[in-house]
Order: structure tokens, then sequence, then C-alpha cells
């Protein structure tokens, strides 16, 4: 469940029940989403409701995940519970919460497990993503856990690092803002004619001790940052920032030691490091918050796998496998390591490696891939084949793109603004204070000049407009489904021309669904009967497509308790009721017969039915409007060809585009050989993982396992694909707004510089106007952004 705040909400009759967010592609009885209806049910259901009135304004989409969670993890915090004497914290990183109305859920939730004794207090950290449950062994805590996640949450072993870059940042903006506040007040006697006395030397130190305490506390942030830039030879904003403050200190040092009072800017200076500050506190802020909305994922080191030695089952990590042994695989486990099947038969997805989106029967004996995962409701034994350490799942999970290098893949336009930038300033203060000495013979006013230009020229604006705008631009995609994890994801998406989509779980909803289900209208009580009990004993896909139009088309058959099914895997389900045989499976089993999936009476067919992948609701206006921007649409997948120019056809896009049965090693080449710095590739599964870290930009859609959000640049949880249309629109505006307000400085410089130049930028008027033009770029950046503009309604 996505947590985030917003103020601005649509009107009633359009918001969703739950979040309410506005009603678009895939609205069902008032809500946004299935996932919504899912959850609203259970919080009303729950006696929940006080969460609508703690909630405040609209929050992002409810995401319930579908999938039998893997919770191995869970099993040594249980063991180590349970050996407790006394009460005992338990740290769990936790998924989707940032509100108080998140909080309080999660509290009455608690307080509905255990009795009072063995519950003793929990604590929500929404900013790290971290619940601490202190407790006694006789707590139910994967009760807890399992409760949690049923209202959209996931809940992990915690992993994430203590405390967010930005958190360091805010007692360095308290500091700071002291100081330039108290700098203000020394220097205003100063600025109004105060030349001499104890007061006025008093008053000139404590600026400058000010000032020096300013720069050690925050200009040392841009100073560092710019140091690391330099020596990775990547040009950041930082670069400029760090320059005026170092260049403008150093000049109000030089004049301050000459005792001059005109070329001191130590309050103007303190003011502009306060401010820079905030701007580096808002840009980072809002990345931080979406990336604590996710698990952490530690990838192939943190995956488990439960071992079978001398007759026990011990959950041990996978890395600790090796070639012989035996594997247990529960209900939605994946398989670490190839393997061979010991067990009878199973029924096995290949979506994650292969986006095979039909899952697969194997029988005793055949051998498993790696990373395939458990469809069935019972577990199977595999043997493995090899160690873990030359599993190929592995490699697939090993991710390269690091959060700390994000700034290296800025855009070569904010490279190319601060290299002009930096020459520009230090070759006009150069070129100013050569005018002031070398042909006016006047060092005082060489000095002062020459400060003066390097303290007009601080990218002020820039440092505080640019990150206000990226804020606001970020909260609105978050407001949209959509989460920004990468700081340079914004700049990047302006260079697309090229969005790739994987097939199964991208385009489509990783589910099916039943052509043609009038067919079931036609069917008897008897046979409907029989269907359901069938298909809801069963979690096969095809099996929950039939079960989901049955309960569509109203008046849902009774469920008989009574009655026991036994699936075969790769065949069908079966049951035996009031003495009559129905089988419901391939056609040649379940009826002797074609077809892709038929239900037989007594061997007598008695329907033939069809299912097909659920495309995303609106997958195609979303794909033509895509298109119809200039931009290449392709579908690159793991599929069958013939399934994917299917895909293809279904969207109007042209068959060449469509590049089915590729490995995740093709995928990855496949991106290599055609992106220019250009290519937005969006997938879900593991088998994607080599293609996005290769990619200009990528995104998925899916946040059930942490493996792929974690190394990608966004991810979204809509249940259709406006969030990739809309992050491309925005991202093109906030380029034309920050180039706009580039121009507005510009103007602003040259004015400023002019004055500077000649000698006429005084102290006082240089504090007047640096707040005063921010202020102004800064408003006007606001109100091109808010919420109500129409570019959020694309």
């Amino acid at each position: 469940m996505t947590t985030e705040v917003f103020d601005e909400a649509p009107s009633a009759e359009h918001a969703c029940l739950h979040c309410g967010g506005d009603l678009g592609a895939g609205a069902a009885g008032g809500f946004c989403c299935t996932g919504c209806k899912v959850v609203h049910g259970l919080i009303a259901s729950g006696g929940l409701l006080r969460y609508y009135d703690l909630r405040g304004g609209v929050i992002g989409p409810a995401s319930p995940s579908t999938a039998t969670r893997d919770l191995k993890w869970l099993d040594a915090l249980e063991s180590a519970l349970a050996s407790s004497e006394g009460p005992r914290r338990v740290d769990l990183d936790l998924q989707g919460v940032q509100c108080a109305a998140c909080v309080w859920l999660l509290d009455s939730l608690f307080v509905r497990h255990g009795d009072r004794a063995s519950r003793l207090s929990v604590t929500v950290n929404p900013a790290l993503g971290r619940v601490e449950l202190l407790v006694t062994r006789a707590f139910p805590l994967r009760a807890f856990v399992e409760d949690v996640e049923r209202f959209g949450y996931a809940l992990g072993p915690a992993l994430k690092e203590e405390a967010p870059r930005s958190s360091a940042l805010l007692w360095r903006i308290g500091l700071c803002a002291a100081f330039a506040m108290n700098a203000m007040i020394f220097s205003i006697p100063v600025h109004l004619g105060l030349r001499d006395g104890a007061v006025h030397v008093a008053f000139r130190w404590a600026s400058m001790l000010l000032a020096l305490a300013s720069v050690a506390v925050g200009g040392s942030v841009f100073i560092r940052s710019a140091w690391r830039c330099v020596r990775r030879g990547v040009l950041h904003l930082d670069v400029p920032i760090a320059l005026g403050v170092v260049l403008a200190f150093a000049g109000s040092l030089w004049s301050f030691a000459a005792g001059r009072d005109g070329g001191a800017f130590f309050d103007t200076l303190c003011t502009f490091i306060a401010l820079m500050l905030t701007g580096r506190w808002l840009q980072e802020r809002v990345v931080e918050r979406n990336r604590a909305m996710l698990l952490a994922s530690d990838g192939a080191d943190g995956l488990l796998a439960r071992r079978v030695r001398d007759g026990r089952v011990d959950v041990v990590r996978c890395a600790e496998l090796v070639e012989g042994d035996e594997l247990l695989v529960a209900p939605g486990d994946l398989v670490p390591v190839r393997a061979t099947l010991a067990s009878a038969a199973a029924s096995l997805s290949l979506d994650w490696i292969t986006g095979e989106s039909v899952p697969a029967a194997f029988a005793r004996g055949e051998t498993v891939p790696a990373g395939a995962s458990n469809l069935g409701a019972e577990a199977v034994t595999v043997r493995a084949e090899e160690d873990f350490a030359a599993s190929s799942l592995r490699e697939l999970l090993r991710s390269t793109r690091a959060d700390a290098a994000d700034t290296s893949r800025s855009t070569a336009w904010w490279q190319r603004l601060t290299r002009v930038y930096v020459v520009a300033v230090l070759a006009i203060a150069a070129l100013c204070f050569a005018y002031w000495l070398g042909l006016r013979h006047d060092p005082a006013r060489a000095l002062q000049a020459t400060t003066a230009v390097l303290v007009v020229t601080c990218p002020c604006a820039f440092g505080l407009a640019t990150p206000t705008a990226y804020e606001m631009v970020l909260a609105g995609l978050r407001r949209a489904g959509l989460f920004v994890r990468s700081s340079s994801f914004l700049d990047r998406l302006t260079d697309v021309r090229r969005v790739v989509f994987d097939k199964t779980g991208t385009l489509t909803t990783g589910s099916l669904v039943l052509l043609r289900p009038e067919a079931l209208a036609a069917l008897s009580d008897e046979a409907r009967g029989a269907l359901y009990n069938l298909v809801v004993r069963s979690t096969h896909p095809k099996s929950v497509a039939v079960r989901r139009a049955l309960e569509a088309a109203g008046a849902t058959p009774a469920f008989d308790p009574s009655l026991t099914t036994r699936e075969t895997p790769g065949a069908g389900v079966e049951l035996v009721a009031d003495g009559v045989s129905w089988r419901l499976g391939r056609g040649s089993w379940a009826a002797s017969i074609a077809g892709d999936l038929v239900l037989g009476r007594k061997g007598v067919a008695i329907a033939t039915l069809e299912t097909t992948e659920a495309l995303r609701p609106d997958a195609r206006a979303e794909v033509a409007a895509l298109a119809a921007t200039g931009r290449e649409v392709w579908i690159l997948s793991g599929d069958e060809p013939a399934r994917v120019a299917a895909m293809a056809r279904s969207l109007d896009l042209p068959a060449d585009r469509a590049v089915g049965g590729c490995s995740p090693d093709d995928k990855a080449r496949w991106i290599t050989a055609h992106d220019r710095q250009d290519t937005w590739m969006i997938g879900d599964g593991i088998n994607d993982g080599p293609a996005v870290e290769r990619a200009f930009c990528s995104a998925t859609p899916t946040i059930d396992r942490p493996f792929m959000p974690s190394r990608t640049d966004a991810w979204f949880v809509t249940a259709g694909l406006r969030p990739v249309r809309l992050a491309l629109v925005v991202a093109e505006t906030l380029a034309r707004v920050n180039r706009r307000n580039l121009a507005v400085a510009t103007v602003y410089n040259v004015g400023t510089v002019a004055l500077a130049f000649a000698g006429l930028m005084s102290p006082l008027l240089c504090a007047v106007l640096m707040p005063l033009t921010s202020l102004s770029i800064l408003l006007a950046t606001i109100a091109a952004l808010s919420p109500g503009r129409s570019l959020w309604r694309s």
C-alpha cells in the first residue's frame, strides 16, 4: 500500500473510495483498481474505518500482493523468539507506509494478536520503513506478519540503513539558518552607516566568524560533493555552488583583513548557504522516502531455501547449497539451482526467468531450471544438480548499479551547463579584477568588485528553485502511482526516444482471463456447480481465470466442503460428485478432444473454454499515445515469438518491433545494441534484470519481490500504464521550467554582474537582490508545477 498523502484531491464523484485518486482505466465499482477494492473491503470488514479519517488527502493506489509471499526468513526470527526468556525486540523492514493512518492501522493490527502479556509495544518508523516490536515468545509473530501483508504492506528482515542521508542535513540547516539570521542582525548596523568603534569591530568579527562557521557546517557539504565529482570527471551543480561559497568567502575574508566593509558579504553568504542546504534537503528527501517505501534487497545473499538432511528440514542461505542437496520447495517458493524433480509431478512457473506466461508441467526425473517457482498447492522436492555458486539465478540477481553513483548518470545538458557556468564565472571575475587593478589602479575597488561578482553569480535561484521543482514533480508522480528512486531519472527521461516493454506482467497483468465468458451461462446448474468446485480448490492460473469469471457473472454456485479434488500437473484437475466424474484441463485428458481448456463429464466434453493473458486496462490507449509522441514502442519478451507477435498485433505495433524468445542475456544484448542513451526499459521479472541495468532508464511494475525495484530507476503500482506516459510528459515540462529559470537567472546575473563590475554592488544591495530574485523564481516554479495544472491530467 502506498501511503504518501497529497493535498490536492479529485472531485468526490471521480475519486477512488480507498485512495482518493482519480478513477481511470481499471476502475472497479468506485475504486481505481482491484487492489484498492480489496484493501477497502478488509478495512471495512475489520472495523478499521477510522483509517480514512486519519488518512487526510490523496494517497497512492493500494497494491496487495496476489502471489504467495516467501516467508522463510521468519523461521530464524521465530526460533530466536521461542528460545528467549522475557521480552525480546524484533526489528522488521516495512514496505508501503509513511502516513499517520498507516501507522494507526499497524498499531490496530498489532493489538489484535496475542494477549496483553505477549505484546508489549510496537513502534513504526515511516522515514526508515521499519517496525520495532517488543514481544514475548507467546506472541504469534507469523500470524501478525501475514495479517499485515493482507492489507498491501510487506514485511522483511531488517536490512535497511539506520538513517537516511537527508536526516543529517536537518541539523546543518538549523545551524546555518541561525548563523544567517544572526549574521544579518550584526550586518544591519554596518549597512546603515556604523563605521568605527568597539561595537563596529565586534559586529564585523561576529559576522566573519558566523560566515566561517556556516562554511564549515553547511558549505562543506557542497565542497566535499564537488571534490568527489571533479575526481570522477563529472561536473555536477554542486561544483558551481561550492566554487561560489569558497571564492565568495575568500574575497570577503580578504576585505575583512584589509579593514574594508564594502567588500565583505558575510551575511549574504550565510543566507546563500542556508538556502542551498534547504534545496539539497528537498532534493534528497523525496527520493529517499521512495526508497524507504520498499523492502531492501541483498540480492542472491538474501535467498533462503529449505534443505532436507538427515530427516530434518532446515532453512539455510542458498549460498550454502551444493550439488546433491535435497530441497523442499513450498508453494510460491523459487527453485534456487538447476535441479532434478524428485516428486511425482509439479506445475511450475517460468515467468520470472523466461517470460513464459503459461505454467510448465514437470514429471519425476526431469530437470527444473533455476528460478522456477512452485505454482501448486503442495510442496515438492528436488535434488540440486549444481552448487549455488554456479546457478544462473545468482548471476541474474547480481546488481551492478549503485545509488551512490547516481550523479554519474546525470545528463550531458546539466554537465555542459555546469562547465559553461564555472568557466564564465571565473572568466568574469578575473576580467573584473584585471580591469580595476590593471586599468584603474584601484586595488581596494578591485577586491570589492571581484568579491561582489563572485557573490551575485552564486547559483542561488537554481540551488533552491530547481530542487523545489523536482520535489513537486516527484510528489505528483507519487500521487499518480509512480515512485522514483534515482535522482537523475527525470533528467534522463527527456532524452528517451524508445520505450521497451516486457510482455508478461508488464503489458499484461500477469494473470489469465477467460475468453467468451458467456459460455458459462449456457452450462446447467450441475455443471456450473462442479466447475466452481473444481476451480476454487486450484491455484493454477487457468483455474483462477475461470473462478473469477464465474464470480463476476453473479449467482456463484455453492461451495461443497465434502468434495475433494485431485490435480494432475500438466493435465488438469478432477473431482467426483454424486458418483459423477468431472474433469477440467487439457482437452485430450478431460474428454479426449482437442482444446485449451475443456470441462468433461464422465469423459464427455460439456464445454470448451479458452484463456488468454489479460492486458492492463489502458495498455492499448497508452501504447498508442506513446507512439503518437514520435517515440518507438517495442516489446522485448522471453515468451514464445508467436504469442509476442499476437500481442503486438493487438496493440497495433509493427511486427518488427516485437521480439520474442529472448533469454536474459539476449535481452541485455538487445538493449546494448539499440540503446543510444535514449531507451527506457520496463520489465517485471528476474529475467529482465540484466536488461534494465544496461538501459539508459528503467522501471518496473512489480514490488512483490525487492529484486527488481532495487535495481531500477522507478516503479509503479497502478493497474494501468498511465504513469509511464505521464512521467515523460512531466519530465519535459520540468525541463522547460528549468530552462525558463535559467533564462531568468541569466538576465538577473547580467544586470547584477554589470553593477558589480562597475563597483556599484554594495553588500546591502546584494543582500536585498539575491533573496528577492530567488523568491520570485521559486514562486514561478511552484505556479508552473502545482497539482492543479493541466499537465497532471495528461
